[in-house]
């Protein structure tokens, strides 16, 4: 399983959301019930990825891929 694939099957379980609906495509926000639960996520799979990034990293951030593009480049 290729390091996008692990990332987006975690988030799939954090979000309770399946697999399928994380397109690259799809819109962070429409995901989640609150913004307060994105954040949960982000800061939970940075923990497990021992990935750090700040808020001026997020701020182009809007759909899963870009998300997902910005925990592998981290790596």
């Amino acid at each position: 399983m290729s390091n996008e694939q692990q990332i987006k099957e975690r988030m799939s379980e954090i979000l309770n959301q399946p697999r399928d609906a994380l397109d690259n495509e799809a819109e962070l926000t429409s995901l989640v019930t609150s913004s307060f639960v994105l954040v949960e996520m982000i800061i939970e799979l940075q923990e497990e990825l021992g990935v750090r990034f700040g808020q001026a990293d997020m701020e182009e951030v809007s759909t899963v891929g870009q998300l997902v593009d910005l925990f592998v480049s981290r790596r």
